[in-house]
């Protein structure tokens, strides 16, 4: 449904943008002009679907540590600085993800007043648009960082490690296996 808004406002823009652009009596920079804010728009695409893809995996890797805290809790270890790191981790990735999707619904705009200020102001576009990437992808950093702090204070916790080796090897030693108690 938003994509859909998206690609209304897109072509909305577009259309403004030719309207504009016939003030500009050069053909080859009108062209360029055009390209250039195609560009603008897929540029700011794909790098909000690499941004999305990140929190995926942050997200994900998330779950795995919450799976791993709550077997240190059932063993009896002390996770209360882990669960503090996972709150703070969380709050991290909403704030990422909510800027990812306001600049989702940004679009650029080429002010088209004449033709000597023209290259200026697609400058000032692409610049807006840097800038903006920028912020959201610092969100994303912080939220990666915050996952990987999240991670180093799980595992200077004594022995989470053999909370984890205890419960896969178990299984394998009930099911048969030549142990010692087989021989006794």
């Amino acid at each position: 449904d938003s994509r859909k808004e998206l690609k209304t406002r897109m072509d909305a823009k577009k259309q403004e943008l030719k309207d504009r652009l016939a003030k500009i009596k050069d053909e080859r920079k009108k062209a360029t002009v055009e390209r250039i804010d195609g560009r603008l728009d897929a540029l700011n695409a794909k790098r909000l679907e690499h941004f999305s893809n990140v929190l995926e995996k942050l997200s994900a890797v998330m779950e795995k540590i919450s799976v791993r805290v709550e077997k240190a809790t059932e063993k009896g270890l002390d996770v209360s600085t882990v669960r503090t790191a996972i709150t703070a981790a969380d709050a991290a990735i909403a704030a990422s993800k909510t800027a990812t999707a306001a600049q989702t619904t940004k679009t650029y705009t080429i002010v088209v007043t004449d033709e000597a200020t023209l290259r200026q102001n697609v400058g000032v576009a692409r610049q807006a648009l840097q800038a903006d990437l920028k912020a959201v992808e610092q969100t994303v950093k912080n939220a990666r960082e915050a996952v990987h702090s999240v991670a180093t204070t799980l595992a200077k916790i004594p022995r989470v490690n053999e909370v984890d080796n205890q419960s896969t090897t178990a299984p394998a030693d009930s099911q048969g296996g030549t142990g010692e108690t087989a021989t006794q």
